[in-house]
């Protein structure tokens, strides 16, 4: 991976960890995921008029298959979380992730990571498996809950990420080289497509009073989740579209939850358990094999 390529996902990585945080103090994740994203959408209105250039047929479809997975992500971790605990449903949705991301960019995308990419990738799947776990020992219990609702919804969320990061590469690939401003207007109009096709499940699932007090609770927070959800992910998409494989630009993106982690312990006070701490380590060093031995061949 090229070093200004590198940076630009790390850079995304920072801007999400904003997100992250927000999220983190929700009082309703469904309702705050819709708002979150119509701020995003009504906040980058204007690259409709400094940005927009007709967009090709088939990019179109492109956006709508990636705005169905990404729609199915926020409904499934929306679902995981409400039936299942936080250490069993995290470390199955991110830690899945990646590892279908090497797949399908291998089957369909036709990337070859080296070795070392492959190896880095596993480093990175194996720190987000651990990372919220709550002892050594309990490794086995999200693989051993598996039979429970909330586990399975967040396998089904990985495979979304891993879907949608796919399809994205794909559709980012279909535009011309110029303007610079395209992976910007995809990520916006994939934006509304994806808040369009969430908001009658989020009506059915929380209903309109449940929304409107979610606005009045976390009016600030929605807004700013909303503006560095967008910005980061059409960071990733320049990254993508300068040719980092989407099996490297997926994994680094997850150092985000590293960044996390450092927010809870030093900045919300959360208790740093040597699980997160060695999750975080593992992370990071998949990170680093990637940066300095991962080259696509």
């Amino acid at each position: 991976m090229t070093f200004p390529n590198l940076m630009l996902i790390l850079g995304s990585a920072v801007i999400h960890v904003v997100a992250h945080v927000a999220l983190k103090r929700t009082h309703d994740r469904a309702a705050f995921v819709w708002w979150m994203l119509l701020w995003g959408g009504l906040l980058f209105s204007p690259v409709l008029i400094f940005g927009w250039h007709p967009v090709p047929p088939v990019a179109w479809g492109v956006m709508l298959a990636s705005a169905v997975f990404e729609a199915l992500y926020f409904a499934a971790i929306a679902q995981a979380y409400h039936t299942g605990d936080l250490s069993i449903v995290y470390p199955l949705a991110r830690g899945t992730a990646p590892v279908l991301l090497l797949i399908w960019s291998a089957g369909f995308l036709r990337e070859r990571p080296t070795v070392a990419g492959v190896a880095g990738i596993a480093l990175i799947a194996a720190g987000l498996y651990v990372v919220n776990l709550p002892r050594l020992g309990a490794w086995r219990e999200p693989l051993q809950a598996l039979g429970q609702a909330g586990p399975r919804w967040a396998l089904f969320a990985g495979l979304c990420i891993s879907l949608y990061t796919v399809i994205d590469r794909v559709g980012i690939g279909l535009l011309e080289p110029s303007p610079a401003s395209w992976p910007l207007l995809y990520t916006y109009l994939a934006l509304w497509l994806t808040w369009g096709l969430l908001t009658p499940w989020t009506l059915q699932a929380v209903g309109w009073g449940q929304l409107k007090e979610e606005l009045r609770a976390s009016r600030f927070n929605s807004v700013i989740a909303g503006f560095t959800t967008m910005a980061a992910y059409a960071v990733v998409l320049y990254a993508m579209r300068a040719g980092t494989p989407a099996s490297y630009a997926g994994a680094v993106r997850e150092i985000s939850v590293v960044l996390g982690v450092a927010v809870g312990v030093f900045l919300l006070k959360e208790r740093g358990t040597a699980m997160r701490l060695a999750g975080s380590a593992l992370v990071v060093g998949g990170v680093a094999v990637i940066a300095f031995f991962g080259r696509s061949v």
